[in-house]
């Protein structure tokens, strides 16, 4: 059994005792982690002090042996010389082999408890595969030596695992803290981001207030204006245009009746481009009359001699209310549209607000429900080195 699998069965059956949970609250867990990773700093350094001491230990017992082994004349062996052969060979790369590993050994450096185990099991683990065949010929006529090394070796691997199972809630402890680190890390940004957002939904909201507001002066202000002299005779402006609009209809439509279209069309019917505008006005009197003031129809009529006192009098009469019709629209200004086009650009821009305080909402509500799961990690990382996390 590997130095690491005798680890897993004494963790399995670690984990099937009972321990008393300890409790502390959230806000101390990052504090009890710096204080166990002092603790477990503490623990780290004693145990390498003790590893170090217990391979120089080894080193030295080992030295003593392997002189032994080395010392031994193969040559005197009563055994064919091939089996001498192959036994002096196996001590030789075995020996080699040996020596390699220990310089591993002792080249080993201080570090975290989980990596020192994983060093040396790498090391026993590389110097069984390049010696175990070395071994087996060495020990053809080199029995009792070789074999005293080889307990050495298991001696010291034996202690070396109980060493090491006598720290081994050192390993399991520093794994759990660093996961519970990364998260606690991960939970302080999401609280970060969780002040920046809720800082800006704040200012959203402030936004859309003083957007709200401005509407409302807006709105009365409009309600001010509407009782005002000046809009009522604005709205009795707009009544009167509209009448000399129905007036202005009703002169076209007796123009129309009283221009003799028919005996105009008789006269130009042989000139392509009066019988156009001829067309264009009877078709569309209203029209193509406001393009020129009726100045290409009266010009029309008169050179056909079909113009009469009539005809001037009602265009004349419809070009005086056209120019009535164009003051008192020009002069009718509605104070109020520009407010309410103030109006409609501001909703407008409350509804940009809107979406965009949406949006953060919906990030808060993620990043609170990443945090949860986060927490919710957290508990169970000390739960399992048996402290209760209010």
């Amino acid at each position: 059994m590997g130095i690491f699998d005798f680890l897993k069965k004494i963790t399995k059956e670690r984990e099937s005792e009972g321990v008393k949970a300890e409790r502390i609250t959230f806000s101390e867990a990052r504090s009890w982690i710096e204080n166990k990773k002092k603790e477990i700093e503490i623990k780290e350094k004693s145990m390498f002090v003790l590893i170090k001491a217990r391979i120089s230990q080894f080193t030295h017992n080992l030295e003593v042996k392997i002189n032994i082994a080395k010392s031994v004349d193969v040559n005197v062996k009563k055994a064919e010389d091939k089996l001498k052969s192959a036994t002096e060979e196996g001590r030789s790369k075995y020996l080699e082999s040996l020596e390699y590993f220990i310089r591993n050994l002792n080249s080993l450096q201080e570090d975290r408890t989980e990596a020192v185990v994983f060093n040396v099991n790498k090391f026993f683990s590389s110097f069984n595969k390049t010696s175990h065949m070395s071994y087996e010929r060495a020990t053809i006529l080199i029995g009792k030596e070789m074999g005293d090394i080889k307990d050495e070796i298991k001696l010291f691997s034996k202690d070396l695992i109980g060493l090491f199972d006598s720290h081994k809630d050192i390993i399991d402890l520093f794994k759990n803290i660093s996961s519970i680190e990364v998260k606690l890390r991960q939970v302080e940004e999401i609280e970060k981001d969780e002040v920046r957002i809720n800082e800006k939904i704040v200012t959203l909201e402030k936004e859309i207030l003083e957007k709200e507001e401005e509407n409302t002066a807006i709105f009365e202000e409009i309600e001010k204006i509407k009782k005002s002299e000046e809009y009522l005779e604005h709205l009795n402006n707009i009544e009167e245009c509209a009448s000399l609009d129905e007036w202005i209809e009703r002169d076209f439509g007796n123009l129309m009746k009283i221009i003799d279209f028919k005996a105009l069309t008789n006269f130009y019917h042989i000139f392509d481009d009066k019988m156009e505008i001829v067309k264009s006005h009877r078709d569309k009197l209203q029209i193509s009359f406001e393009k020129d003031d009726g100045k290409e129809i009266l010009n029309l009529l008169n050179v056909a001699k079909l113009n009469t006192q009539e005809i001037s009098d009602k265009i004349s009469e419809i070009n005086s209310k056209r120019e009535i019709l164009k003051n008192k629209t020009e002069n009718n200004k509605d104070e109020t549209q520009e407010l309410f086009a103030n109006i409609k650009k501001t909703m407008l821009e409350i509804d940009d607000i809107k979406s965009l305080k949406a949006r953060e909402e919906k990030r808060l509500e993620k990043l609170n429900a990443s945090k949860d799961e986060l927490i919710s990690g957290i508990k169970k990382d000390f739960e399992k080195i048996g402290v209760d996390l209010d």
